[in-house]
């Protein structure tokens, strides 16, 4: 299931920097009564996770797919 082949894909590294600098961002920005309510903050980390996740694996089967035509 997990696979080093990840950390040399350019899609992941491409798309690891802005989410990383908007995860920043939003730790800054974000107000202190949101970020002390754990459950909402679990909530966002995990959509966000996965939001990341579910771009990347499909940006890599739609530039598989379009390299096998």
């Amino acid at each position: 299931m997990f696979s080093f082949d990840t950390f040399k894909d350019k899609r992941y590294w491409i798309l690891l920097c802005p989410y990383l600098l908007i995860l920043v961002v939003f730790s800054i920005v974000a107000s202190s009564e949101m970020l002390a309510n754990t459950l909402i903050t679990y909530l966002l980390l995990l959509l966000y996770a996965a939001s990341f996740w579910a771009i990347y694996h499909l940006w890599k089967y739609l530039g598989d797919k379009k390299k096998k035509k």
